[in-house]
Parts: C-alpha cells; sequence; structure tokens
C-alpha cells in the first residue's frame, strides 16, 4: 500500500493550480487580442458610413430603396445552407447577389451606379464595411454598410426571401468564364451516338449556378444544337431535368458518371 508524502500532496496541488492559472491567462489573452483586433478592425475603417435596418427598411417602403449590395455567399444569400450563422433566411427583396471575394472584380459592372446610393449587406456588418471600403476606393461616392448586417434585419422581422432568380446575380466572373464552355464538334460515346456542339463544365460550382451557367450557355446554341453538361452539384440531378422541362427543351441523357459527378446531355427546341 503506498502512502502519499504531504510534500507530495503539496506539490501536486500546486501543480494543478498552476495549471489553472496558466489556462486563465491563455483565455485573458485571446480575449485582450479578440477586443484589440475589433477596435483595431473600427479604426481602420473609420470613415466607411452605416446604415441602420430600420432606415433601410423605411427607404425600401418609401419606393426609395438603394442598390442592395449582397456580399455573402450563394447558400447563404438563397437561404440554402446558411453555413456561417446557421440561418435560413435568405436575402432582402431586390438585393443583389456579390460575394466579397468577387467583389473588387466585378466593379466594372457597376460603373453606372457610382452616384446612386448604395448599401453593402453581409452577415454581421463586419465584411459589408470591407466591401463598403473597396467601393468607395474605386469612386463610388454613396456607399453605405447595413449596420448589424442580416442577423439585425432578421430579428426585427423584416422581409425576406430564398427566391431565386438570375437576375439576384450581377457578377460574372465565373458565370461567364469561356474556358468552362468547349466547342465538341464530334461523336461521343455509346450512351448518346450523336453530335455534341459544346460542353460546359460546371463542376465544382453549388446551386443555382449550374443552372445559370446552362440557362446562359444553351441561349446562345441555335436550335438544334446539343449541349452536354457536367455537374457535381447533386441537387442538379433534379434542378437541370426541371428546368429543361419548364423551359421546352430536350433532356436526351442524365447520367451518373461516378457518385459525385453529373453528366446531363440537353437539345435546344426553342
Amino acid at each position: 500500500m503506498s502512502v502519499n508524502k504531504p510534500d507530495q500532496n503539496k506539490e501536486k496541488s500546486d501543480s494543478i493550480k498552476e495549471n489553472e492559472i496558466s489556462q486563465l491567462k491563455m483565455v485573458l489573452k485571446l480575449f485582450k487580442l479578440f477586443i484589440f483586433s475589433l477596435l483595431r478592425f473600427r479604426f481602420y475603417l473609420p470613415g466607411i458610413p452605416e446604415i441602420k435596418v430600420d432606415k433601410l427598411n423605411d427607404l425600401i417602403e418609401s419606393d426609395q430603396a438603394p442598390l442592395l449590395i449582397d456580399t455573402r455567399d450563394e447558400t447563404e444569400f438563397y437561404g440554402n445552407i446558411g453555413l456561417s450563422y446557421g440561418k435560413k433566411y435568405g436575402h432582402i427583396p431586390n438585393a443583389k447577389l456579390l460575394p466579397l471575394f468577387q467583389l473588387s472584380a466585378n466593379l466594372g459592372h457597376l460603373s453606372s451606379f457610382k452616384d446612386k446610393e448604395i448599401v453593402t449587406i453581409c452577415p454581421g456588418g463586419g465584411a459589408s464595411l470591407v466591401a463598403g471600403e473597396i467601393m468607395i476606393k474605386a469612386g463610388f461616392t454613396n456607399v453605405k454598410s447595413l449596420r448589424g448586417g442580416m442577423n439585425k434585419w432578421h430579428k426585427k422581422g423584416y422581409t425576406t426571401t430564398t427566391d431565386e432568380n438570375s437576375e439576384d446575380m450581377i457578377y460574372f466572373v465565373e458565370v461567364d468564364k469561356t474556358e468552362s464552355v468547349k466547342d465538341r464538334p464530334e461523336i461521343v460515346d455509346g450512351k448518346y451516338i450523336g453530335e455534341l456542339h459544346k460542353t460546359l463544365d460546371a463542376r465544382n460550382f453549388t446551386c443555382p449556378k449550374p443552372i445559370l451557367m446552362s440557362k446562359k450557355t444553351l441561349g446562345k446554341m441555335e436550335i438544334g444544337q446539343v449541349l452536354e453538361i457536367l455537374t457535381t452539384d447533386p441537387g442538379s440531378k433534379r434542378d437541370i431535368p426541371a428546368w429543361v422541362k419548364v423551359t421546352g427543351q430536350e433532356l436526351i441523357s442524365a447520367e451518373d458518371n461516378n457518385p459525385k459527378e453529373f453528366r446531363f446531355i440537353v437539345k435546344r427546341l426553342e
């Protein structure tokens, strides 16, 4: 039978206390770092004006709505997943989707709005300040950030929508990438014996982008021509056949090349 000596017990107790103090110090350091980061962030963007959600809602209801630029990703914008905050409330009606990381590359598409009132939107009001700074530096003269972002808008109970509309999207860099569309004047495998005029590579894009890309590409093709569409979004197994049916085209083939890749062959009829 082993017996702990008093000195050993004291050393063990001191070690536990020292460990607890070290953990507390670490938490305090992280908290101080967080506060410093917030203060530094606010100091770094001192000149970006903000608009409260109440004021923005008043403008919208009085038909004086500014141009709304939503800088979130598509899943948050359309309320499909809401990865960052677990929300599913979509976007403000008539807002335009322009993700923050694509903003600089697409400002040319907004050149006609340089003097119009613009409100940038994000989940909590931080990223929209960055978006506002980018736009102001690019020559936009009347840009505000929505204070509190969509979280505050939702808490106030103001109107949101999850409707998907191609007009919601105003960025074109990825959708219009010419390298993703290839001419295919050739006879292909036995699953479809015939001529493919173009192949649209929409792999690694999520809903609704494969639909938007397919619609745009097929719209540029002649009646009777055939488009091959390649995707990795499981939702496209439902969305593309439904889109083909609604628009009056012909779905020649829909197949799974493997569990993660899907292939559709669509003929333009009108």
